[in-house]
């Protein structure tokens, strides 16, 4: 086999590596989002979930050796957010309100927020993921450009989250 061959094996075996530890960045962070949704207070887990998917984009930054800015991945997020329109993020915010109806609202919103929260969580690493593998840094970053990719892995990110929780999380993070 020729040097440049093994080179360029060496360098395929090395994106993939790359790739499995940010997705397990991406799974460890699913589960902060997922903990920080079953907060009691509303609106206060949006902000403890925002600040984990900060913490998310920071993460995957390093793992790059891309600059991290918290004010481009902050406003990302949001912009992230705001695609998924506002139904979906009707939705989530009636979840969150139901946390005011004794018994019944605070156990409908533990069992669902957690889930959607990681979905966005999940969402957001594999947009950076992406981004990050083609070369892309958070100041070239366009959020209106994956739009269609977010919503998908939103919805993606929404089961792997829901099939953890059925499972009662044993196991089922390395399936994410």
């Amino acid at each position: 086999m020729s040097t440049e061959a093994v080179a360029e094996a060496v360098e395929v075996q090395d994106s993939e590596n790359k790739a499995e530890v940010a997705m397990d960045i991406v799974k460890r962070n699913m589960l902060w989002s997922a903990g920080a949704g079953i907060l009691p207070i509303p609106l206060v887990e949006f902000v403890a979930i925002t600040g984990v998917q900060v913490k998310l984009i920071k993460e995957l930054s390093e793992h790059y050796d891309v600059p991290f800015r918290k004010d481009l991945a902050k406003s990302s997020v949001i912009a992230l957010l705001g695609s998924l329109g506002s139904v979906t993020i009707g939705k989530v915010l009636a979840t969150s309100s139901l946390r005011a109806i004794p018994v019944v609202g605070p156990l409908v919103a533990a069992l669902s927020l957690p889930a959607i929260s990681a979905g966005v969580s999940y969402a957001i690493g594999r947009v950076f993921i992406s981004h990050y593998e083609m070369g892309g840094t958070l100041l070239d970053f366009d959020p209106s450009e994956v739009r269609d990719y977010f919503k998908s892995m939103f919805d993606e990110g929404v089961k792997k989250a829901s099939n953890m929780g059925a499972a009662g999380g044993k196991g089922k993070a390395a399936n994410a």
